[in-house]
């Protein structure tokens, strides 16, 4: 029995690990390096970051012990409406992720747009450099994270009877391998280095914007032409390749 324990509990955490590789987010650090550039005391961009980590495992944490159990138990399958309304459905997300994708591929950058987005992020970065603005971004942004699918799926993972520690444990590394970027921009302010990190970071962030937008771009177009060929296999030999909520 603790062998299998050992096993439920291993398996789970490499499940929480590569869910968040999946959920990876530097929204965490360019607000905290948005705080610094907007005079923040590292104190309380560590309070910040702190909070984000730690809230982030103990909301997950709750979700699991009382609504995973549940949510683990819906044969999601088995719910979804069969046959022609599946495949219409199908065909519709992809055509919204095709028209989503070309809208990207369209539009050309605007300097006028990046500028703006740019001072709103100064703004935003000086109203969070009090100490109460850092612990109030904190709460807000953990609570986005009911909006990713890595956590939720991790929320239902950890559902399924495992003891409490095993459930910190997972959800404590999702949160901190999802918000990497963050936790590390809190070792160089934790060591008083802050200064040169946030400003290697938006440099870096500000190279890799672009190839950020580009993957996303092809994820969604992947993502539209594999469900319109799920469905356009359905209208030619009445089964589907990927999801067939009859089976």
């Amino acid at each position: 029995m603790t062998d299998g324990a050992l096993d439920g509990l291993g398996g789970l955490l490499l499940a929480s690990l590569g869910l968040g590789v999946a959920g990876l987010d530097p929204t965490g650090a360019l607000l905290a390096a948005a705080a610094l550039a907007a005079g923040a005391r590292p104190r309380a961009v560590v309070l910040f970051g702190a909070s984000v980590l730690v809230l982030t495992a103990a909301l997950g944490t709750v979700l699991s012990l009382t609504a995973g159990a549940s949510l683990a138990g819906v044969d999601w399958t088995g719910s979804l409406p069969g046959g022609p309304v599946t495949a219409a459905l199908e065909a519709l997300a992809g055509l919204l992720a095709l028209g989503w994708a070309v809208a990207r591929l369209r539009r050309r950058a605007d300097p006028a747009r990046e500028e703006a987005a740019a001072e709103a992020s100064r703004r935003g970065g000086a109203r969070l450099a009090s100490g109460a603005g850092m612990v109030g971004a904190a709460v807000v942004f953990t609570a986005g994270a009911v909006l990713d699918p890595s956590f939720v799926a991790l929320v239902v993972l950890a559902g399924r009877g495992e003891p409490l520690a095993g459930v910190l444990a997972a959800h404590g590394a999702w949160s901190v391998v999802s918000q990497a970027p963050l936790a590390l921009l809190l070792v160089a302010v934790a060591r008083g280095g802050h200064e040169r990190a946030a400003a290697l970071f938006a440099r870096l962030w500000s190279r890799a914007r672009t190839l950020v937008r580009h993957l996303v771009t092809a994820a969604l177009a992947l993502v539209g032409a594999g469900l319109l060929l799920d469905a356009a296999w359905y209208a030619a030999t009445g089964a589907f390749l990927v999801l067939d909520p009859g089976q």
